[in-house]
């Protein structure tokens, strides 16, 4: 008979928080937090050693509508949101700087719970699964519920009601599930209206006969049930732990992005991993059988599953503060020089096939069907840096445009500009005018303000019956942003000089001594 183990969180992280082996919490494996790349060197150096989870930013949250008060200031004035955080963990993305291990430490199942020691003879793992919610009753009663759950979460009554555009108010309350016990009864009418079902899934990958996908894992252990293992690799001896401990510790790391995809029922592509699902990890032991009963199939032992979480996607704010990608722009001058040089094989090459051509349009042909794309074909070769000028370019043209035309204001706060001497982009002239700062006039001239108004269409705040208001392109103006005024506390709070410039060092997890030492 082969031997009986049992998983528990790693032994500095019971000693966080004062965790018996006994205590629920320890029982569930511990995921750990890094900000670089070689986060298993630092994990094997000492395994205390990882970064404190954020109580807010790596909380899963859901923005619900705002109306800044009259009173608002500064940044907080173009905010039309906020984030109603909940007790879901959240993980980000490889390109945020972000990256997770999970750790378990294995024990003998007998009295007393004794270390396993170096065992030989286990191989650990853990599998990816995730929780699948599906929803029995009238949407009306549904989406009331969540709305109920989004004022508990802000502890405000004034959260506005959700619209049928918010096409996550299922996520809402499928993410409230692990708080949902004390919620029942204040709601125990609306709650028996709506009912759900949930089910655990696991990723299949049988790649002999062609099946990934997400399936329902079945209520009685099988062995054939091609479930994707992550295999999870023994921790040596960390810096401080004594050598006596004789500890089983073990750890993997959790996958957080993947360009995996599958297939459902349907025959539709299903991705292994996206950022709608809530997902966790499920450990497992592995005993090898004893020579002489190679033939008989490995035991497996399941623990606890982790703490459910929810991924990030890559364009979550919360993420991309977190990592700097700095671009230079070609440099004119050294471009203007190599132009007198004979053309190197650098640059992005382009081949067009014949009869794809996208040449001029002659517009007033197009009706006769004699400007479809045409040509011989041909390959060009031009500079990376041509491409990067005009992407730029039109950027900077567009984004005002965007702006203006969507009412996207806040879109303004996002970006800030050092300049090496007092300059102004497009949008930046666009925006300064109106008088916005006392030293406005004394850095581009005396008048320039007011010529900004003339030309931009403001106002000018000391002409006698002029209207304190905009109107570019005959479309309303955004509420609140109607004076020369509230555009000088936009310019405002895009200052440069208030943005956060130097990241701040992440908070690091407290480094426990070993207990056995």
């Amino acid at each position: 008979m082969s031997a009986a183990f049992q998983i528990r969180a790693p032994w500095w992280e019971r000693e966080r928080h004062g965790w018996a082996l006994t205590d629920p919490p320890a029982l569930q494996p511990a995921i750990l937090k890094y900000d670089s790349s070689d986060f298993v060197k630092r994990l094997t150096a000492d395994p205390r050693d990882s970064l404190a989870f954020d109580p807010e930013d790596d909380r899963w949250g859901y923005p619900v509508p705002v109306v800044p008060s009259p009173t608002t200031t500064g940044r907080a004035r173009f905010a039309t949101h906020k984030m109603i955080r909940t007790d879901l963990r959240k993980l980000f993305q490889p390109s945020h700087d972000r990256f997770y291990a999970v750790v378990v430490e294995v024990f003998c199942d007998s009295p007393g719970l004794p270390r396993a020691g170096f065992h030989d003879d286990l191989e650990v793992g853990f599998y990816l699964r995730r929780y699948s919610t599906t929803y029995v009753g009238g949407k009306k009663a549904t989406k009331a519920l969540t709305h109920k759950i989004l004022v508990a979460w802000a502890k405000d009554p004034a959260v506005p009601a959700l619209t049928e555009e918010q096409g996550d108010w299922r996520d809402v309350w499928a993410a409230e599930e692990a708080r949902r016990r004390a919620f029942e009864e204040a709601n125990a009418d609306l709650i028996s209206r709506v009912a759900a079902h949930t089910v655990n899934e696991a990723w299949l990958e049988d790649r002999a006969a062609g099946r990934r996908t997400w399936a329902v894992i079945p209520a009685q252990d099988d062995p054939a049930f091609p479930e994707k293992e992550h295999r999870m690799f023994r921790l040596p001896l960390g810096r401080d732990e004594c050598p006596s401990a004789h500890r089983s510790s073990w750890f993997g790391v959790v996958p957080t992005f993947t360009g995996d995809h599958g297939k459902d029922g349907a025959g539709h592509p299903v991705p292994m991993l996206d950022d709608r699902a809530i997902y966790y990890l499920q450990p497992y032991v592995k005993v090898k059988p004893r020579p002489g009963h190679e033939h008989c199939p490995p035991v497996r032992i399941l623990g606890a599953p982790s703490a459910p979480f929810r991924l990030a996607d890559p364009m979550d704010p919360d993420g991309t503060k977190n990592r700097i990608v700095t671009i230079t722009l070609p440099d004119l001058r050294r471009l203007g020089a190599r132009a007198g040089q004979p053309f190197g094989p650098g640059g992005v090459r382009i081949v067009t096939p014949p009869g794809s051509g996208l040449g001029p349009v002659a517009f007033k042909d197009i009706p006769n069907g004699s400007a479809s794309p045409s040509g011989g074909g041909q390959i060009c070769t031009f500079a990376i840096e041509l491409f990067f000028i005009v992407a730029f370019f039109l950027f900077l043209m567009f984004l005002p445009i965007v702006v203006l035309i969507f009412q996207l204001w806040f879109l303004l706060a996002l970006r800030f500009c050092i300049p090496p001497s007092l300059s102004f982009s497009a949008l930046g002239q666009f925006f300064a005018g109106g008088g916005v700062t006392a030293g406005l006039d004394a850095a581009l001239g005396v008048g320039a303000t007011v010529k900004a108004n003339a030309l931009l269409g403001f106002p000018d705040p000391d002409t006698p019956g002029e209207k304190d208001g905009i109107d570019l392109f005959s479309r309303p103006s955004p509420k609140g942003l109607g004076s020369t005024k509230e555009l000088g506390q936009l310019y405002l709070a895009i200052d440069p000089q208030t943005a956060v410039q130097v990241p701040v060092p992440p908070v690091l997890e407290p480094v426990p001594d070993d207990p056995l030492c």
